[in-house]
């Protein structure tokens, strides 16, 4: 099931570090996650993170997005998900569990 990038209206959006992500999109079948600060931007470059993620970069260089790799196993594996930062501080990904959630109904 996949459902649209759209502002999380009426749910928490997603969280990492100091940066907000409204716009997520999440794929069941594949177990991968598209969370974007903005909707519909070019994406120039994406870099993996330690955790087998990806940081999004438009074509400027600015950080835009995040795509969470397997969320839901992590999630049921290690009891969050967490990712790398560009500034290199490793947070958790806060409001994935009502995503995953929304998800499977």
């Amino acid at each position: 099931m996949l459902r649209a990038a759209s502002p999380n209206l009426g749910s928490v959006s997603l969280r990492a570090g100091r940066f907000t992500f409204p716009y997520v999109t999440y794929d069941a079948p594949s177990d991968v996650l598209y969370a974007s600060m903005e909707p519909q931007r070019r994406q120039g470059t994406r870099e993996p993170t330690p955790e087998q993620h990806f940081l999004r970069f438009d074509d400027e260089g600015r950080f835009i997005g995040l795509t969470l790799v397997e969320p839901r196993s992590q999630l049921e594996r290690e009891g969050a998900v967490y990712i790398s930062l560009p500034s290199g501080d490793r947070v958790r990904v806060q409001g994935i569990e009502l995503e995953l959630r929304a998800a499977g109904r």
